[in-house]
C-alpha cells in the first residue's frame, strides 16, 4: 500500500512516513499541493492525505485538480487545524473521504487509510461486476475456488462427460450448468429440470413422457424432458431427492441412451447431454441405502465442487455490481451504484444462502431505494447500532460469520478475524498478515495480547 502525504510541515511528513512504515506501508511525500500533484502524474500511489492549508497550491485546489482532470478515483484525507472545520466540510463535498483534526491519533489515521483502500478495492469490484452483468451462465469472481470451477468446467464441457454440480444451495449451480452447456457447443436447447421440486407420482412422467391412455388423466402423448432436450443439455437438479424405484430406470436411460414413454413400447433414441446437481452428500447417500452406488458412479464423472460464499468474501462486490446492473435494467430502476458502505456491509454479511441470498437482498434493495445508489439501510440485515462498516473490513471481518448477529467488542471482532486468517494460512504470519492488512509486527503483537500462540 502506498500513501501520498501532501504538507508542508517537514516534522509531520517524516513523522507520519515513519509511523506508516511500521505499519507496512510505503509513502511518498510532498512539500505542497503542486508538487503533490506533480507526484500524483507519475508515481502510482492507494491513498492521499494531504493538508488544507499548503503554499502555491491548498488543499481545496488538489481536491478541484483531482475532480475535475486528475486520478479522482485516489481517495483523499484531509488533515485540518481546529480553525479549518469549515474548509474541511468544503473538501468533503469536492471528494475527500474523510477528515482528521490536528493533533490526530497515528492509529486513527492508519485505520482511514485502510477504510479508504478497502472501500476503493470494492468499488472496483462493483464496477467490473456491473460491467459483466449480461450473461445469466456467466460465473462471476476472481477467488481461487470459483476459478478451480471454471477450470475444471471448461476441461469438461466440450468432452460430453457427464458433469456432477456439488454444493450448498444457491451456490449458483444452474449458473454453473448453463456454462457448461454453452461452451459443450451444442447446439439443442437448455432444459433444467428440479427433481426436488417433482411430485414423485409425476416424476416419471416428467422425465420419460407418456403415451395417450397410459394412466388416467392421460389424454394425449407427452414427449418427457429427455425427448425434449434433444441435441442439448439436460439438467438434473437435486438429482439426490429422485426416488430410489426412478433411479434405475434413470440409470438405464444413461446407459443405453434411449427412453421408453409410459404405456409405450418403442425404444426411443436421445442425444443428450446430462449435466447433474445435488447438495447432498451422495456418497453418504449411497451407503444409507437412499442413493443407488451405480447410478451414482454413472453421474460423477467431473466432479465439480461449487464453493460457498462465505469460502469466497473476495467476489461479494463483483456479484453485487453484477446483480445490480441486470436488477437494474430487469426492473427499470435507476439504480447506478451502491456507496462504500453498504459494500463494506455487504462484504461483512455471512449470506448462509449464498449467492441466491445475495441476488435477493440486491434485488430487495434496489426494488425499495429511493435513490441512484444503495446505502447500508437499503439491506433488511442493515443495524444502525452496529460496528462501524470500515472498522469491520479494516479487521477482515468479509470472511467470518455475520458481524452484526450479536453485540460484540471491537476487540473480540479483531481477535476472530486473526484466528480465522492463521487459520485459513495455516499459521503462516506473512501471509495472514497480508491478507488483514496490516504488518507482519502488528499481528505478532496481536497475537500474543489475545494469547493465541507463541508470537
Amino acid at each position: 500500500m502506498r500513501v501520498l502525504v501532501a504538507d508542508d510541515e517537514p516534522n509531520l511528513r517524516t513523522s507520519l512516513a515513519a509511523w506508516l512504515k511500521t505499519e507496512g506501508m510505503e509513502t511518498v511525500l510532498a512539500a505542497d499541493g503542486e508538487e503533490a500533484r506533480a507526484l500524483l502524474g507519475v508515481e502510482p500511489v492507494d491513498v492521499l492525505v494531504l493538508d488544507l492549508r499548503m503554499p502555491r497550491l491548498d488543499g481545496l485546489g488538489l481536491l478541484r485538480w483531482l475532480r475535475d482532470s486528475g486520478p479522482a478515483s485516489i481517495p483523499a484525507l484531509v488533515v485540518s487545524a481546529h480553525g479549518d472545520v469549515k474548509d474541511a466540510v468544503e473538501a468533503m463535498k469536492l471528494g475527500a473521504r474523510d477528515y482528521l483534526v490536528k493533533p490526530f491519533d497515528p492509529d486513527e489515521l492508519v485505520l482511514k487509510i485502510r477504510a479508504a483502500v478497502q472501500e476503493r478495492r470494492l468499488a472496483a469490484d462493483l464496477e467490473a461486476g456491473a460491467r459483466g452483468a449480461i450473461a445469466r451462465d456467466e460465473m462471476v469472481g476472481e477467488s481461487p475456488a470459483i476459478k478451480e470451477a471454471e477450470r475444471l468446467i471448461a476441461k469438461a464441457a466440450p468432452t460430453g462427460a457427464t458433469v456432477l454440480l456439488v454444493g450448498e444451495s444457491g451456490t449458483g449451480k444452474e449458473v454453473a450448468a448453463r456454462l457448461v452447456h454453452r461452451l459443450s457447443g451444442r447446439q439443442g436447447p437448455f432444459v433444467p429440470v428440479n427433481l426436488g421440486a417433482v411430485p414423485e407420482s409425476l416424476a416419471e412422467s416428467e422425465l420419460f413422457g407418456h403415451e395417450k391412455g397410459a394412466f388416467t388423466g392421460a389424454d394425449a402423448r407427452r414427449q418427457g424432458l429427455f425427448e425434449l432436450a434433444k441435441g442439448g443439455t439436460l439438467f438434473l437438479d437435486e438429482i439426490g431427492e429422485l426416488p430410489l424405484q426412478l433411479q434405475v430406470k434413470l440409470l438405464r436411460v444413461l446407459q443405453e441412451r434411449v427412453v421408453t414413454r409410459i404405456g409405450g413400447a418403442q425404444a426411443i433414441p436421445v442425444d443428450v447431454r446430462i449435466v447433474a446437481a445435488t447438495n447432498r452428500d451422495l456418497e453418504a447417500e449411497v451407503k444409507a441405502g437412499r442413493f443407488r452406488e451405480d447410478l451414482f458412479y454413472r453421474v460423477n464423472v467431473v466432479r465439480v465442487r461449487m464453493p460457498p460464499l462465505r469460502e469466497r468474501p473476495g467476489d461479494v462486490a463483483l456479484l453485487a455490481g453484477h446483480f445490480l446492473g441486470r436488477i437494474s435494467a430487469e426492473t427499470g430502476k435507476r439504480v447506478r451504484s451502491i456507496s462504500p458502505r453498504a459494500l463494506v456491509l455487504l462484504a461483512g454479511h455471512s449470506f448462509p444462502g449464498n449467492v441466491r441470498e445475495l441476488s435477493n437482498a440486491i434485488e430487495r434493495a434496489v426494488i425499495l431505494a429511493d435513490g441512484e445508489e444503495l446505502e447500508p439501510r437499503d439491506f433488511e440485515f442493515f443495524s444502525p447500532s452496529g460496528p462501524r462498516p470500515e472498522l469491520l473490513e479494516t479487521a477482515g471481518m468479509g470472511a467470518v460469520a455475520d458481524p452484526f448477529a450479536e453485540p460484540v467488542t471491537i476487540a473480540e471482532l479483531e481477535r476472530r478475524a486473526i484466528t480465522a486468517a492463521l487459520g485459513r494460512n495455516q499459521g503462516r504470519r506473512e501471509k495472514s498478515a497480508g491478507e488483514l492488512g496490516i504488518s507482519r509486527r502488528t499481528l505478532l503483537n496481536k497475537i500474543k495480547e489475545y494469547g493465541l500462540g507463541e508470537p
